[in-house]
């Protein structure tokens, strides 16, 4: 708003003249706003939010000024690990607001935040700033935890997740299986790792991760896990065995080992390892050698049912269980193997 002077000559005898005005004055403007302090609301805690609020002065002038003119209020942050030399401070330049979510990278720094106000008029009021403590690491946590992996028994599947809560340490996974249904967690022995391999046991099963984040100092936080859907045999797989149980037998070459006992000369390859034919049918499963319709001995003709597993260190071994004994046999390829193990586990349960 402008002021103007106004100027009406009078003669003595009440003759009124021309009325006169001044030049206006420059526009006459509220006070600049100002800034009383400024407050930081929040921990300094990795994952916490900082809220900074403004002290408005207690003059009615002011409290009418920031009623009326504010027009904007702007934030600008910075972080240092040295907060009394100004020139350490490193700006963070997307950071306009006054709510501010410490990240990892913050830890160990001071967060300053310098606020100013702008009326309407265009005027900046003089900057006010506030210093955080020292920021600290929150607890050790992970989030939005998953498993990645298309589900099928020969696939990879690998751990996913956000860790927050300083530098991880020697976080611990451990791999279980479960029934579709059940809570009931078994531990898949060795399996400790962000990646794990799926094999034919696995089939039916859910595949569960449990992540322990630790924190390089030893902090432990709390547990999590991750489910997969129960894993299915590969679709060309799952026809073939099909095939073989309406069939109701299946023949397929294999060595077997003379030695089952020794595990490591079979991991080695240097199991007594002889080439036979083997003969599995709904009652029961046989080994013949080569031109010989003999049977080469009890410990290598059983009847259903038995257990039947497949060796996950080695893709070529599975083995059979019985009451009196075991045989192991080592085949061209996995698809072979998990083939025989799958024909096999499901000419027990029709036997069941």
């Amino acid at each position: 708003m402008n002021i103007y002077a106004s100027f009406t000559p009078v003669r003595c005898d009440g003759v009124t003249g021309k009325l006169l005005l001044s030049e206006p004055t420059d526009k006459i403007l509220p006070e600049i706003p100002k800034i009383q302090a400024l407050h930081i609301q929040g921990e300094a805690i990795e994952g916490e939010t900082l809220v900074v609020t403004e002290e408005i002065p207690r003059e009615e002038r002011q409290q009418y000024v920031w009623e009326k003119f504010v027009k904007e209020v702007k934030y600008c942050w910075a972080r240092s690990s040295a907060p009394h030399n100004n020139e350490s401070f490193e700006a963070l330049r997307f950071q306009r607001s006054c709510l501010y979510n410490i990240r990892t990278e913050d830890i160990g720094h001071f967060l300053h935040c310098e606020c100013t106000v702008i009326d309407v008029f265009g005027r900046l009021s003089l900057p006010m700033s506030v210093i955080s403590p020292a920021v600290s690491p929150g607890e050790p946590k992970v989030q939005k935890l998953e498993i990645e992996g298309c589900g099928y028994h020969s696939d990879i599947f690998a751990i996913r997740g956000i860790y927050s809560g300083g530098k991880e340490g020697k976080s611990v996974i451990q791999w279980f299986r479960a029934m579709a249904r059940s809570f009931e967690l078994l531990p898949i022995e060795g399996e400790m790792g962000r990646m794990y391999e799926a094999n034919v046991e696995d089939v039916g099963y859910r595949l569960v991760a449990v992540y322990t984040p630790i924190r390089d100092d030893g902090k432990e936080g709390t547990p999590v896990s991750a489910s997969t859907d129960p894993i299915r045999v590969e679709p060309a797989l799952a026809k073939e065995v099909a095939e073989k149980l309406e069939q109701g037998s299946f023949k397929f070459e294999a060595l077997l080992n003379r030695d089952p006992f020794s595990p490591t000369k079979v991991n080695q390859g240097l199991g007594q390892f002889e080439k036979r034919l083997i003969e599995i049918n709904k009652k029961r499963i046989k080994a013949i050698k080569p031109g010989s319709k003999a049977f080469l001995g009890s410990d290598i003709r059983c009847s259903l049912p038995f257990h039947v597993e497949a060796d996950k260190r080695n893709r070529h071994l599975l083995k059979i269980v019985m009451d009196d004994g075991c045989i192991q046999l080592m085949v061209s390829s996995r698809y072979m193997r998990d083939l025989i193990v799958l024909v096999m586990k499901g000419l027990n349960s029709q036997s069941n």
